[in-house]
């Protein structure tokens, strides 16, 4: 049984603890969940920028193992590759928890999938699946299934950024699943959600690899696979694994292969579906793929694991002075239990509310986009965006979480 994140019950005098918060929150919103708002947010000492997902204690009194969960995800997870969204820190006030992680400011997918030509070319496709289906593969070697892959959930560095530095974000369904082990919920958007998550026969890294094959459809076409005009009309052709490649136009320009990818991943059959490390290598996703050298790969992974480590060194060195200044005049109170191992910032203390500025006026300068340039120098950039628990836009809404 894992330790608790924050005990369940009961609402702690917080503010006698005269423990400062070393973040600063802007009061615009970058997102809305069931119980969650997400922020941009500044560290005080640091100056640097990241994404502040707050949760109102009432809203999640009684679920706060759903919040635990995710958060040992993102333990887990966190700086292991670098194209999943790092859990940086985490507090709690008199009445929000709070979880930051890494800002990316580029925007959803879905957002570029539905401006412009309203989807993406087979060139866009193909370098986001590479991007994704890494991602996705490190999760499932490490046991954990995300179950909520869908547009909304993959960002990008910043704006100008290619699909190579997306980040996948959002593990507020994810859960580790090991010898076997399968999950028998409901849960996470209908649009994306495979047969056996919806007839709770048990389900498990599989189910990520139906979500990747809706993705692949909607951004080749623009819209999605199974979505009718009632929820009972769509999980009919979920169910059944009844899609079609129509109409003509709209497909007219997407190779046999990628069709060929897209029908492998809807195999109604788990453990026929095409796994994510089978996926890396599927004909679709190696035409036209440029073939690093061993010894660039390794070079590009050796300097992303060297700014991490930089930028997890400079943190540490400025969190133990913030630390240094509250205990001059006072004495923090801290959780039982930490979720993160490194020395870093809060780890679950509680303290003030933190302030709030109506906007930002100094430069964003954030992990993540740090992470992009330091590939930009033995790479060509790629993308990435902001997290938050939005339900699907393309899709229907998130089940529960």
């Amino acid at each position: 049984m894992p330790p608790e994140v924050w005990p369940p019950t009961g609402i702690h005098d917080i503010e006698e603890s005269n423990t400062s918060c070393p973040y600063v929150l802007s009061k615009a919103v970058l997102g809305t969940g069931s119980y969650s708002h997400v922020y941009e947010c500044k560290n005080k000492f640091t100056g640097i920028h990241y994404a502040a997902k707050r949760y109102n204690k009432k809203l999640v009194y009684g679920m706060e193992s759903s919040l635990q969960s995710e958060f040992q995800v993102l333990k887990a997870v966190s700086n292991g590759h670098r194209n999943i969204l790092s859990m940086v820190d985490y507090f709690e006030t008199n009445d929000y928890f709070y979880l930051v992680t890494d800002l990316a400011a580029g925007g959803e997918l879905f957002s570029r999938i539905t401006t412009g030509k309203g989807r993406l070319s087979v060139s866009e496709t193909r370098a986001v699946l590479l991007t994704l289906l890494s991602a996705l593969a490190h999760l499932h070697e490490n046991k954990i299934v995300h179950r909520d892959i869908k547009a909304e959930n993959i960002l990008f560095a910043s704006r100008s950024s290619k699909p190579s530095s997306l980040l996948l974000a959002d593990f507020g369904h994810a859960l580790t699943l090991k010898d076997g082990k399968m999950a028998y919920d409901c849960s996470g958007t209908l649009s994306y959600i495979a047969p056996e998550v919806l007839s709770r026969t048990g389900h498990s890294f599989p189910a990520d690899m139906w979500a990747v094959g809706v993705l692949t459809y909607f951004m080749l076409s623009g819209y999605m696979p199974f979505d009718c005009d009632s929820d009972e009309e769509t999980k009919e052709l979920i169910s059944k694994g009844d899609f079609v490649f129509e109409p003509a136009e709209y497909w007219s320009h997407v190779p046999e292969t990628a069709k060929d990818f897209i029908g492998r991943c809807f195999a109604l059959d788990p453990v026929k579906r095409i796994t994510a490390a089978q996926a890396l290598k599927h004909p679709f996703l190696l035409e036209s793929r440029p073939k690093p050298s061993p010894s660039f790969q390794k070079l590009q992974d050796a300097v992303w694991k060297l700014h991490k480590q930089q930028s997890q060194k400079s943190s540490t060195n400025l969190s133990a002075l913030h630390r240094r200044f509250n205990s001059s005049s006072s004495t923090s109170v801290s959780s039982n239990h930490s979720i993160m191992e490194t020395d870093h910032t809060l780890l679950g203390e509680r303290c003030y509310s933190p302030d709030k500025v109506s906007a930002f006026t100094t430069p964003v300068t954030s992990t993540t986009t740090s992470r992009e340039h330091s590939q930009i120098s033995i790479h060509s950039p790629t993308a990435l965006s902001l997290s938050s628990s939005v339900s699907g836009r393309t899709g229907k809404a998130n089940f529960v979480i």
